[in-house]
């Protein structure tokens, strides 16, 4: 039973060992010397290649595999918004949720008339008791004003 054990754990840990793809190395700046300031020999040639866009406040490899990510989930309801007989019944009604929220001809003409009543009652606040109803009625439609509750790991 033992040499059983031995034997798949030494086939597992092989297997896994060899399955790994080779690190990517082609970001590292080789001409400096990790000792000194690692963060600059992983780090530098990527900051050199990628600035911060204009429309973000900040830009990371996570930033940038977010974007990705992003762009790829686009695409895939996009494709399955497309009237196409083939689409199973589950493209058929994500293709469909999305193209109905993509409509920006009829997003457009709608205008803020969507947003209308909330706009009302916000400019007809005129005392400290209606702002409290006001954020206790925002709050408790989901949006967060002024604070919000949560829970996290300790920084």
């Amino acid at each position: 039973m033992r040499f059983v054990f031995l034997l798949f754990f030494t086939l597992a840990f092989l297997t896994a060992q060899s399955s790994d793809p080779p690190a990517d190395s082609s970001g590292l700046d080789k001409s400096l010397d990790p000792c000194v300031d690692f963060y600059q020999y992983a780090c530098s040639t990527w900051l050199a290649d990628n600035s911060i866009p204009p429309d973000q406040s900040s830009w990371s490899r996570f930033d940038e595999l977010q974007e990705r990510n992003r762009a790829i989930l686009r695409d895939i309801l996009e494709k399955a918004s497309v009237n196409d007989p083939k689409r199973s019944a589950n493209e058929q009604k994500i293709g469909d949720y999305f193209a109905a929220c993509m409509d920006e001809k009829a997003i457009d003409a709608k205008g803020i008339a969507p947003i209308k009543p909330d706009l009302d009652r916000i400019a007809a606040i005129g005392n400290l008791a209606a702002l409290t109803n006001e954020i206790a009625h925002l709050h408790a439609t989901g949006v967060s004003v002024l604070f919000d509750f949560g829970s996290g790991p300790d920084y």
